[in-house]
């Protein structure tokens, strides 16, 4: 009995990290985020300097021109290899694919810092 409910419980699982393995469109939202918050806190330390009204709008703008701009760019670069019950997005650096975030259970976690960028 206890065989046949652990074997129930695996199966189970499996199913559910089938079901819920996260796509490209979650991958890059995930890399996409993580770049922002990275590229806004430099943006923010530099530009932050100048007066304060004039730091905070361009702050903002160039925030907003980036984030379209890394968009556009991830769009085509990232790729995910899809292991059905997980997932790992990638880009390619000097040829060389780099693992930049790996998603299960409806979740993508990254696998870089801002120092990486």
């Amino acid at each position: 009995m206890k065989k046949i409910l652990s074997l129930v419980i695996v199966i189970a699982v499996v199913l559910v990290a089938v079901i819920t393995c996260p796509d490209k469109q979650a991958h890059k939202d995930a890399v996409m985020e993580e770049m922002n918050g990275a590229i806004n806190s430099a943006i923010s330390d530099k530009v932050g300097k100048l007066d304060s009204g004039l730091g905070s709008s361009l702050s903002k703008i160039t925030s907003k021109v980036t984030s379209k701009v890394l968009g556009a760019a991830f769009e085509t670069a990232i790729t995910v290899d899809n292991y059905f019950v997980f997932s790992v997005g990638k880009i390619d650096i000097d040829d060389k694919p780099k693992t930049v975030s790996i998603g299960a259970f409806g979740h993508v976690f990254t696998t870089f810092d801002a120092n990486d960028l």
